[in-house]
């Protein structure tokens, strides 16, 4: 098994495997591997979840779309590979797709353990298995930190601080408020900086309009987000950020209807300061399981509009939240694309 990040560095037209397994919960990182994958070939996605195994076995042995090699990276992946029931037969299946490069992604964690169960043992035998896992905040302080060094800009430290902290440690989030930072084009950046040129949008529009929303303050909610997009904060931002929320609060649900007090649950999540806890609570009293469930089933559709059918991100995130707010059915995702069944995923 090797990390993402160390696999990533040496990537190349000759170390990439033929079939190969991800796992983990770091988004960011996974991104970006597939965009240094699509430098090396034609690169198909699919999710998993959609696919019958048959449907699937077609896929791998018809030819490339442009008639050479490819990689088909699978999204979703455990529903299918739940479906292996004769691992032989499986196996000689991935092995005849000599024109691919398979990549299943699992979103979550697996552990040793469930590493050499099947088909999982099988896979690893035929290529490499990649953990993506979260990287913890000293490495993310490390990333940040050196992606500005590259680029001949130093931090203060308590600039630092206050930039990781205000972005939950969401590299997604870090991505997009660092470019803002090369574009300053200030070789120092102390704590004023942050303030006036990144965090201070985020701060007054992204988490306004999370509490708006979480809090059923719907106007609230949406002017907020009306200030954020105008003060220039990207809507993919703000959509990782209601995501992430949504996500922890989901989990959060799920851990104390498990027998996990509240506290057990948000240290377990990593919400460990006292603002930061009272303000989850305060969210989690006006939402039920239910509806973050509802809520993340319709942030992943609203995603696959934006990144796969090139919705407009800005206008298909005021959609959302209007639609949301009135509790209709989003009109974001109008055109028959074949994935209104997503909407009954588990999130």
């Amino acid at each position: 098994m090797i990390s993402l990040t160390e696999y990533q560095k040496k990537l190349s037209k000759e170390s990439i495997k033929r079939v190969n397994l991800i796992f983990g919960e770091e988004e960011y990182l996974v991104k970006t591997l597939i965009d240094k994958l699509k430098d090396l070939y034609p690169l198909r996605m699919t999710w998993g979840d959609e696919l019958s195994l048959q449907e699937f076995e077609r896929t791998i042995l018809s030819g490339g779309m442009f008639g050479g090699k490819e990689i088909l990276f699978v999204h979703r992946s455990l529903d299918l590979l739940k479906q292996v029931k004769d691992i032989k037969r499986f196996s000689s299946f991935l092995e005849k797709a000599k024109d691919k490069f398979i990549f299943f992604y699992i979103e979550g964690k697996l552990s040793e353990k469930d590493l050499q169960k099947e088909p999982y043992a099988t896979l690893s035998k035929l290529g490499d298995v990649i953990s993506a896992n979260k990287l913890d905040k000293k490495r993310i302080r490390d990333v940040v930190k050196n992606k500005l060094q590259k680029e001949g800009i130093t931090i203060e430290e308590d600039a630092l601080e206050y930039l990781l902290s205000a972005s939950s440690y969401q590299l997604m989030l870090l991505k997009g408020e660092t470019d803002k930072i090369l574009l300053y084009g200030k070789p120092q950046i102390t704590l004023e900086d942050i303030k006036r040129i990144v965090v201070a949008d985020l701060e007054m529009g992204a988490f306004d309009f999370l509490d708006g929303l979480f809090l059923k303050d719907y106007e609230k909610a949406i002017n907020s987000l009306q200030s954020a997009l105008r003060s220039g904060t990207h809507p993919l931002q703000i959509l990782a950020l209601l995501v992430s929320y949504a996500l922890r609060l989901y989990t959060a649900k799920a851990l104390t209807e498990e027998g996990k007090s509240l506290e057990e649950a948000l240290n377990l999540l990593d919400v460990k300061h006292p603002f930061q806890k009272l303000t989850f609570k305060n969210y989690l009293s006006k939402n039920s399981k239910e509806e973050l469930y509802n809520l993340l089933r319709s942030l992943y559709l609203l995603d696959i509009a934006i990144k796969v059918y090139y919705a407009d991100p800005s206008t298909s995130l005021r959609n959302f939240v209007i639609e949301y707010m009135l509790n209709e059915e989003s009109q974001y995702y109008t055109e028959d694309t074949g994935d209104q069944d997503r909407a009954d995923l588990e999130p």
